[in-house]
C-alpha cells in the first residue's frame, strides 16, 4: 500500500472526478467560499461524518490550531499544555497568541500524550491543552477529558495526522472543546492545502468562523469587523 506524500501523486487517485468538479467551480464563476456553495458542502459533510455540529474550513492545519488557540483567547503568559512531538506548525499559534507551551511528557509506546503525563503540567496558568493524536494513533481520551473536566481546562485536539481514527468508538477531534484537521497534500484527504475546525459549541463555533473571515459578521443584519483577526479562509477550488 502507498500512503500519501506531499512530493507527488503516490497514494493518490486524483483523476477525472476531481476534474469535473473544477471545472464545474470554475464555470460556477464563483471562487471565493464566502459566496459559493463547494466550501459549504464540503463543512456539511465533514460536520456530519464526525458527528458535530459545527466545522468550519481554513487554510492549513496551522491555521486551523491557530484559530483554536484564538478563539480560547488566552492571556499574555498563560500556558497551554502540549507535546513536543508534533509538527511546528501545533506550536507557533501558541506563542502567536502570546502565551507559554509547557510540554508534558509522552507515553513511551504510543509517543502521546496521557492523562498522567498532563496533570503534573497543570497549574493556575493552565489555558488549554492540545493533545496530537500521533501517526493516526488516538489519545486515551477518556482520561483527558476526565482531568480535563475536573479542572475546568478545555482541550484542543489536533488530528491532522488522525482523520477518522476513534477511542473506544468515537470519533478524535469530538472529545474536546475543538478538533483541528489538515487536509495539507500528505494527509488523510487533501484540499492540495486546507484544514478544518470543529466543534459542538455553538458559540465557540461562532468565534472561530469569524476568526477564519477577519472577524467579519457574513450574514449578520448589520455586519462589521468585531475584532482583531486574519484571513484564514479557502477557496472554493
Amino acid at each position: 500500500m502507498s500512503l500519501p506524500s506531499d512530493q507527488d501523486n503516490t497514494g493518490r487517485d486524483l483523476g477525472a472526478e476531481e476534474l469535473a468538479l473544477l471545472e464545474q467551480c470554475i464555470h460556477s464563476g464563483t471562487l471565493t467560499s464566502t459566496k459559493g456553495s463547494f466550501t459549504k458542502i464540503l463543512e456539511e459533510r465533514f460536520a456530519a461524518t464526525l458527528g458535530v455540529k459545527k466545522a468550519h474550513a481554513c487554510s492549513s492545519g496551522t491555521a486551523a490550531v491557530h484559530i483554536a488557540v484564538a478563539a480560547i483567547d488566552p492571556n499574555p503568559g498563560d500556558e497551554i499544555v502540549t507535546t513536543s512531538i508534533t509538527d511546528m506548525g501545533a506550536l507557533t499559534p501558541i506563542l502567536y497568541q502570546g502565551a507559554i507551551p509547557v510540554f508534558a511528557d509522552v507515553d513511551r509506546f504510543t509517543l502521546n500524550l496521557t492523562a498522567a503525563t498532563i496533570e503534573p503540567c497543570l497549574s493556575e496558568r493552565t489555558k488549554a491543552i492540545i493533545v496530537t493524536h500521533l501517526f493516526g494513533n488516538a489519545c486515551e481520551m477518556g482520561e483527558i477529558m476526565e482531568l480535563a473536566h475536573s479542572r475546568n481546562i478545555p482541550v484542543i485536539e489536533d488530528c491532522a495526522q488522525a482523520f477518522l481514527a476513534r477511542w473506544r468508538g468515537q470519533y478524535v477531534g469530538t472529545f474536546g472543546a475543538v478538533g483541528c484537521f489538515s487536509m495539507q497534500q500528505g494527509k488523510h484527504m487533501t484540499t492540495g492545502e486546507g484544514g478544518m475546525v470543529t466543534s459542538n459549541d455553538e458559540a465557540l463555533a461562532r468565534r472561530m468562523f469569524l476568526l477564519i473571515n477577519k472577524a467579519w459578521g457574513y450574514g449578520d443584519a448589520n455586519p462589521d469587523h468585531y475584532f482583531l483577526a486574519l484571513n484564514y479562509r479557502v477557496s472554493e477550488l
